[in-house]
């Protein structure tokens, strides 16, 4: 068994997550937990408008496309913690990264399982570093995605724990868009100079995908961003739960993120806590933890 032990850049992304604090319930997306675990090394490396229809000479009709699905993270699937994928590829697999990427991802792929962080109602969560750097002495000095999934004890916890991470990021000046991951309200959060990150919460789990701005950055990283959230989702959620629970999703909104009092715990280390993440609502400035 490996021990994980965090670069850098690793310690700057777990900081990043353990920063929650409380945020207002208006605030909504981001996914982690915190908890100190096992860690367990993997080895594989690794809108358009109508369509016109065919019109007849004495007046002919046009068909209307079919709305796009919409789900209600509120009413998503229950999933226990004993279910959650135990390997990387249980989460995304490297043909996911390659696809989405273009090309495969330097380095291998680092697993880890996390004691839950009872204290918010988590009961799970799991994480998979790809695109990792080892050193000599077996310790990770780089990695290029960071996909996380956590349980919660219901919902509600799950969307307060997403809230609460869109809040602080919101509250330190980060841009925050909102996003769609297969008909699924997500928030695409990017910080100047920084990592992206992709938060959405469905049912009582939270998604949390991090993406080095060194591998890709701008809309090419939104795009990657989206495509590994919809294979995580596939992934890892029973089929019989991915049926639309309304009308089309709503547009897109993007703003500058409101000035935030929040500061940040010290810590930065896998045994940190951390935060879960909510559907698309307008994240509120967070309050101090």
């Amino acid at each position: 068994m490996r021990t994980l032990s965090t670069s850098n850049r690793t310690r700057r992304t777990m900081t990043r997550i353990s920063v929650l604090g409380v945020a207002s319930a208006t605030a909504l997306a981001l996914t982690a937990c915190g908890g100190s675990g096992s860690v367990k090394a993997n080895t594989s490396t690794t809108k358009g408008g109508p369509v016109p229809g065919p019109a007849s000479q004495s007046g002919g009709s046009s068909s209307t496309p079919a709305p796009s699905p919409s789900f209600d993270p509120a009413a998503g699937p229950m999933i226990d913690a004993k279910d959650l994928p135990k390997t990387c590829s249980g989460l995304v697999t490297d043909a996911d990264m390659q696809l989405a990427l273009g090309n495969p991802l330097n380095g291998g792929d680092f697993f880890t399982a996390y004691q839950p962080d009872a204290g918010h109602k988590q009961t799970g969560r799991v994480k998979c570093q790809y695109g990792v750097v080892l050193d000599n002495a077996g310790k990770i000095t780089s990695d290029q995605v960071d996909v996380q999934l956590a349980t919660y004890a219901d919902a509600a916890s799950a969307q307060s724990r997403a809230a609460a991470t869109v809040g602080t990021l919101a509250g330190g000046g980060a841009q925050y868009t909102q996003a769609s991951v297969g008909g699924h309200p997500a928030t695409y959060v990017t910080e100047a100079g920084k990592d992206a990150v992709l938060v959405m919460y469905d049912g009582n789990r939270t998604f949390l995908i991090t993406v080095q701005e060194a591998l890709v950055k701008g809309d090419d990283a939104k795009a990657f961003s989206l495509k590994i959230g919809a294979a995580l989702y596939k992934h890892t959620t029973p089929t019989s739960a991915q049926i639309p629970a309304g009308g089309p999703s709503g547009g897109s909104a993007s703003g500058s993120a409101p000035a935030g009092s929040g500061s940040a715990p010290a810590g930065g280390s896998a045994s940190s806590g951390a935060s879960a993440p909510p559907a698309n609502p307008a994240p509120s400035s967070p309050s101090k933890s």
